[in-house]
């Protein structure tokens, strides 16, 4: 069951608020349970993308890394 998320996006200049799916692996998500421990999402404002890690029903968004500040 694919699982969407309340997220805000990290990027300084944007900070975008709402639903979003993780952007990459959907194909761990195909279970009851997710598979991953860290997901990826893309912002529908400015295209940044961010990791955030899974605790339980939830995700708590990682320190930007440098590769991915980038595409922001």
């Amino acid at each position: 069951m694919l699982t969407s998320y309340m997220v805000k996006c990290p990027h300084a200049s944007c900070g975008w608020l709402g639903s979003l799916l993780p952007s990459r692996d959907r194909d761990a998500w195909r279970g009851s349970l997710p598979s991953v421990s860290r997901v990826t999402f893309a912002c529908p404002r400015c295209g940044g993308e961010w990791y955030a890690r899974v605790v339980g029903d939830d995700v708590v968004s990682l320190p930007l890394e440098r590769e991915l500040v980038t595409n922001a």
